[in-house]
């Protein structure tokens, strides 16, 4: 009774998925990219002056040269800490994120049995040049 319930359950998301899906008509959508460079060619540079019109110019070069907002981690400690502590979140403790993930991760036995900490390892390899979306992240699910 259960297996039959589950599979009508199945069997409803597919034919709608597939009934939307349908519905969706991607030939109507045409880009002109003739007017596409004309709206380039028209548009006009903006600038915004963050600091106001009285503002200091040493203070304007400064900000100007300010790194990037977050700590730099390095992925590959990330990475090192993920394969041999991922199931306690010590890479999560290392890229900065709270107290209460890191016991998440250990109260959920590695996090859901170890699925989320490969999950983070497969997320940290795919993204290795750039991991600062994983920085300071405070999401149980940091993908």
């Amino acid at each position: 009774m259960l297996i039959m319930k589950r599979t009508l359950t199945v069997l409803m998301v597919l034919a709608l998925t597939f009934g939307f899906a349908s519905q969706a008509n991607a030939s109507r959508y045409k880009l002109d990219n003739q007017k596409v460079d004309v709206m380039f060619a028209q548009a006009e540079e903006v600038q915004f002056d963050l600091l106001g019109e009285n503002s200091d110019p040493a203070m304007a070069s400064a900000m100007a040269f300010a790194p990037p907002r977050g700590k730099q981690k390095d992925p590959v400690v990330a990475l090192l800490l993920d394969f041999f502590f991922g199931g306690l979140g010590v890479h999560r403790f290392y890229l900065g994120t709270k107290t209460m993930t890191g016991i998440g991760y250990i109260l959920t036995c590695g996090g859901i049995f170890g699925i989320v900490p490969l999950v983070d390892f497969i997320m940290l390899i795919v993204n290795f040049d750039d991991i600062s979306d994983y920085v300071d992240n405070p999401a149980f699910f940091m993908w």
